[in-house]
């Protein structure tokens, strides 16, 4: 049984989700709240529906209204995991206003802000803000505690099992029917996974020799499983680094992209470029995963190298830094209260 309880006020993430986003960020903060043993209190820049989506993956939803409603709810600590720095900087200044330790939560050096503590767990991590004490590198990379689980526990992939996790939106539907059909040619007998993401699909396309499938808790077990995956650039891209498995992977944005750049330059995955794709790219990227699937010694040399760089701890070395900085407050009122 675990040393750590949870913090004594609610944790605030604050953070965005949507159908061109996607659901990294509250996947992200999730992550944390389970490494802090705390409830994911969620303030979601987003729609309606994006809020209901969000709520439905185990978090509790709520709307701050300012500084005020902030006080109201005696927080222990704020984290902000919002890509815009406008909103960034907004509640960093709530934050502050209310009396409250802020973390932020960054990728590849954007958007930062002077909170208490950045966290930058990605490859391409920036410099910090004067004063500013940053985490940064993929050994600060927050990954759910299932990864850290299923690295421990061992990989198993029966069969020719390949993984494709494009996070959600409309780019899911459309590049998963091209790269199924291009692995169908080439591989028929490759037994493919489609995770459908988090965004509301009222209907989803038939897959050539392709099931669709959901992971609402997450893609660990799945990553375990599978012999291959094609993944973006986002945070499944290190849960696969994690686990074990060899990546081809299919950057969504151009910060994306520079992660993949940068993680197939040292052999950790294969750049299978950016969406959207055509007949020709989607056929590289079908290519490349057979590549995979038949040679030992190129998956068993991406293993070694993507566990090197991301061992799938980092939302435990956050969490207990994160626990340091709530206790420091703690402290001072204490004093102050004597």
């Amino acid at each position: 049984m675990s040393a750590h309880r949870g913090p004594a006020g609610p944790i605030v993430f604050c953070t965005a989700a949507g159908p061109r986003l996607g659901f990294g960020h509250v996947v992200r903060c999730r992550s944390l709240a389970r490494a802090l043993m705390a409830e994911p209190v969620i303030q979601l820049r987003g729609s309606p529906s994006t809020q209901g989506r969000a709520g439905a993956l185990g978090c509790r939803m709520v709307r701050i209204a300012g500084v005020a409603g902030l006080r109201a709810l005696k927080p222990s600590l704020v984290v902000i995991d919002d890509p815009s720095p406008v909103h960034a900087a907004r509640w960093l200044v709530r934050a502050r206003r209310a009396g409250v330790p802020v973390a932020s939560v960054h990728d590849v050096g954007l958007a930062y802000v002077s909170s208490d503590l950045l966290i930058d767990g990605s490859v391409h991590a920036g410099t910090a803000p004067a004063g500013a004490m940053l985490m940064a590198g993929p050994a600060y990379a927050i990954l759910d505690p299932s990864v850290e689980r299923a690295r421990r526990a061992g990989r198993r992939a029966p069969g020719e099992r390949v993984l494709v996790a494009l996070g959600g939106g409309h780019h899911v539907r459309t590049a998963a029917a091209q790269l199924t059909a291009a692995l169908a040619r080439r591989r028929p007998q490759a037994d493919v996974h489609v995770a459908r993401g988090f965004s509301a699909c009222r209907e989803l396309p038939v897959l050539s020799h392709a099931a669709w499938i959901d992971a609402p808790d997450g893609l660990a077990r799945e990553l375990a499983e599978a012999r291959v995956a094609i993944v973006a650039g986002g945070v499944t891209l290190y849960e696969a680094c994690a686990v074990g498995v060899p990546v081809v992977a299919v950057a969504v944005t151009a910060a994306q992209h520079r992660t993949v750049r940068a993680l197939a330059r040292r052999g950790a995955v294969i750049d299978g470029g950016r969406l959207p794709l055509d007949a020709a790219r989607a056929g590289a990227v079908a290519d490349a995963v057979v590549h995979l699937l038949t040679h030992r010694a190129a998956r068993a040399r991406q293993v070694r190298v993507g566990g090197r760089i991301v061992d799938g701890r980092g939302a435990g070395r956050v969490a207990a830094r994160l626990r340091r900085l709530m206790g420091a407050r703690a402290r001072r009122e204490t004093r102050d209260a004597a």
